[in-house]
């Protein structure tokens, strides 16, 4: 391979950029993606070589894979991108005004605003997987919250009591074993907005009978499981 002083220039320029950026892994007032984005970039210019080590590296996999393959960012990465880049541009701006220089803190306003609609709108936010404790406390609230309107539906309809009816009960078993092996526990909100219905037919019925009736009346008895179930679905409909 032919070494030329382009190829020095872009080689130099990714050995910086990969200082600074993964100074900003640890010194938050450094944006570390937009530098590994341009170390990858002068990479490829100057050696490829070079450039799948990089690419092969645990900090491009953590801090910058994702965005290159998905277009996608986590909400932390972000928030931290923004704040440091905003913390930056500040002190410029502040340094240039003190100057009287209007002008340039007026380009410097308009480049950081277009950097943050670019981030908030352009950027997909990527969404973690719950952890598994994360997923069995939500199967549990889940469990709890229709095993209470089935006991609210029963109360008013057939026994007049907190016991549930033989026919109740047996709904509740069967909402608690299909909860426990839902495939999409992990992302679902509830099991009218799951795209698997897995329960029968005559048990489908059942539920919906009780929701219709229950989910009216439910904040009268269980208020903050009530607040709890509209902000959820509104977020889904979001």
């Amino acid at each position: 391979m032919k070494v030329t002083p382009a190829k020095i220039l872009w080689l130099a320029l990714a050995f910086v950029c990969l200082a600074l950026g993964t100074i900003g892994v640890f010194l938050p007032v450094l944006p570390t993606v937009p530098f590994y984005l341009l170390t990858a970039f002068a990479f490829a210019k100057s050696s490829e070589r070079l450039h799948n080590w990089f690419t092969n590296t645990e900090l491009y996999k953590k801090n910058l894979a994702s965005f290159v393959e998905h277009k996608s960012m986590t909400p932390r990465t972000k928030l931290s991108i923004l704040c440091s880049v905003t913390a930056v541009m500040a002190l410029g701006i502040f340094f240039m005004l003190r100057k009287g220089l209007w002008i340039p803190c007026i380009i410097l306003a308009l480049v950081w605003l277009c950097h943050v609609l670019y981030f908030l709108f352009r950027v997909k936010t990527k969404v973690s997987q719950p952890s598994a404790n994360k997923i069995e406390k939500k199967r549990k609230k889940e469990e709890y919250i229709v095993t209470e309107m089935i006991r609210l539906y029963c109360r008013k309809k057939h026994t007049g009591t907190k016991e549930l009816c033989p026919e109740c009960k047996a709904l509740a078993e069967y909402a608690a074993e299909r909860s426990r092996h839902c495939p999409n526990m992990a992302n679902k909100t509830f099991c009218s907005s799951c795209t698997t219905h897995c329960y029968k037919s005559d048990m489908r019925e059942k539920i919906r009978s009780v929701m219709r009736f229950s989910g009216p009346r439910i904040i009268l008895h269980h208020p903050i499981l009530a607040v709890w179930h509209l902000i959820c679905s509104k977020r889904k409909t979001k």
